[in-house]
């Protein structure tokens, strides 16, 4: 009889350390909505809104509401300066963006929110609130392994990008010579996957080759012949 009882109490702490080693990201039914800054360190025009995006740390309805990502684009490093997080795939999301219509033309510091080219956080306008109700988006992350669904049977593309933050990096060249950035929300890594059923099942990068205070997951998805997203959840990672 005891080692029965020690069977079952060996199960249960089995069982409990398995449950708290999974961390779970999910969305409301309300849209939460991305808002997306491309920036580039060799562009003396991009601090003041990566000055803007690291104050929404302490907006009381991030992760809920809104969750910001900073894609560092590629076209500002013929200027001296390579900006160490630039990725030729932003510059190309950027472009796609322009393509489809979200924005205007492509530059830096260029801000979409929710699919959609904002101006106003220089304009001291507050971030819009969706009032679209496109369903539950859920995730458990246990390790590297990222489970994610979505409501809708559909076929969709799923996003997930690894953010980092506070990140450091002293610029001795080009337009932003001898400035020393600290930078948050910036897509350390990125990856995408197609499902036609809303279920997705993937191994993701939880850390970096680049060292930051501290890391958060952002999750999205998208139909397959827009960029715009429809639901988005994400947070810190444990």
């Amino acid at each position: 009889m005891l080692n029965h009882f020690i069977l079952i109490y060996l199960i249960f702490i089995l069982f409990l350390s398995t449950s708290l080693s999974a961390q779970t990201f999910k969305s409301a039914n309300t849209q939460t909505q991305l808002l997306e800054l491309y920036s580039s360190q060799g562009c003396s025009s991009c601090p003041p809104a990566e000055r803007w995006i690291s104050k929404q740390l302490t907006h009381p309805q991030l992760w809920k509401q809104f969750i910001p990502i900073v894609f560092h684009v590629d076209y500002w490093d013929y200027l001296g300066w390579k900006d160490p997080f630039s990725s030729k795939l932003f510059s190309q999301r950027q472009r796609m963006y322009h393509y489809q219509g979200g924005i205007s033309s492509v530059y830096t510091p260029g801000m979409l929110f929710n699919g959609q080219e904002w101006r106003g956080w220089h304009r001291g306008h507050t971030l819009p609130v969706s009032q679209l109700k496109p369903g539950i988006l859920s995730a458990e992350l246990r390790d590297d392994n990222l489970t994610v669904k979505f409501q809708h049977i559909t076929p969709l593309i799923l996003h997930v990008s690894l953010l980092g933050f506070g990140l450091s990096t002293d610029v001795i060249r080009g337009e932003n010579s001898g400035k020393i950035f600290s930078e948050n929300f910036v897509v350390l890594n990125k990856v995408t996957a197609h499902s036609n059923d809303g279920k997705w099942n993937l191994n993701i990068p939880t850390d970096s080759k680049f060292p930051a205070e501290r890391y958060a997951l952002a999750i999205w998805v998208n139909k397959p012949d827009s960029l715009k997203p429809l639901q988005t959840t994400g947070g810190w990672i444990d």
